[in-house]
């Protein structure tokens, strides 16, 4: 998805043509970066929490890894990442991570952790977490489609939009906002997942959804449940949809946004959209932060 290649010839350039293509390419590369192909997709995934964030993803089946499956981006960056244009897989954010401290297969997040590892290499995370599902389709006319997902938790609020300008998207109909609520704020104490504070309390780091806490048909929409008419809304899910109104608070949850038809070169995912939080550097605070 990202290439580069060129170089200023000499005398010998008409029998080293490769060779002289190359130099020309280290040139360029140098000079203006590294350059993006036509149908290439960059994803510009940025964090305005005020605590660092390591984000990461995973590919769908037969999708490639991109950017090594996770990466660490400080307070107010980004990173770019670039993806085939027909690319399927999920984002979401890891918090309170310190990857130098663990033993042998010990957890190196708060949440969203993929085998105490940085880069996830395809792995996904565990739950919960807020996910962003993509899937990108290289035909303008269809368009790629993307939403956020609380069906197995909820740990940062994010939105997701098509960079203006990169594309034919329509900005009105390829956004999802981020949330009204903090849910970590609003979770009840059967959904919570804590953390020890600097402090020495607890605090909320992540809220899981119902499925994921208490495993029934009724909450998963499986087995008896696994269809529309029979898996509704429960209290949980409410309070989900309550907080963050553009997101899956479900699997069947028909008045979620997604954003389809969507054709942009450039996305822009991005962590707590609206500034909020507790100072950087705690640990658990990440998960704790207010809107």
């Amino acid at each position: 998805m990202a290439d580069h290649y060129s170089a200023w010839t000499t005398s010998g350039a008409a029998r080293h043509p490769l060779l002289s293509c190359a130099l020309m390419a280290l040139v360029s590369f140098v000079a203006a970066g590294p350059m993006v192909l036509a149908d290439a997709i960059v994803f510009h995934v940025a964090n305005k929490c005020p605590f660092p964030v390591w984000p990461a993803s995973a590919p769908n089946t037969g999708h490639p890894v991109l950017a090594g499956g996770g990466f660490y981006v400080p307070p107010g960056k980004s990173r770019h990442v670039v993806a085939p244009a027909t690319w399927n897989g999920r984002f979401w954010a890891r918090t309170g991570c310190n990857f130098t401290a663990n033993g042998m297969g010990a957890a190196g997040c708060l949440t969203g952790d993929c085998e105490g590892r940085l880069a996830c290499n395809g792995s996904v995370g565990a739950p919960p977490a807020t996910l962003v599902e993509v899937s990108l389709h290289e035909d303008p006319a269809k368009g790629s489609s993307y939403d956020v997902s609380l069906v197995d938790g909820y740990n940062l609020p994010v939105a997701v939009s098509a960079k203006p300008g990169t594309g034919g998207a329509d900005p009105n109909k390829c956004a999802i906002a981020g949330c009204a609520k903090n849910v970590n704020a609003v979770c009840p104490p059967e959904l919570q997942v804590t953390a020890t504070g600097s402090g020495g309390g607890k605090t909320v780091v992540a809220c899981k959804s119902a499925c994921l806490a208490f495993g029934l048909d009724a909450f998963c929409c499986r087995g008896a449940y696994a269809t529309p008419a029979t898996c509704r809304g429960t209290v949980y899910s409410r309070l989900f949809k309550d907080a963050c109104p553009a997101y899956y608070s479900y699997a069947y949850d028909t008045t979620a946004a997604t954003a389809s038809g969507c054709y942009a070169q450039e996305y822009v995912i991005t962590f707590c959209p609206s500034r909020w939080g507790d100072e950087p550097g705690d640990r658990a605070g990440a998960g704790a932060a207010q809107i």
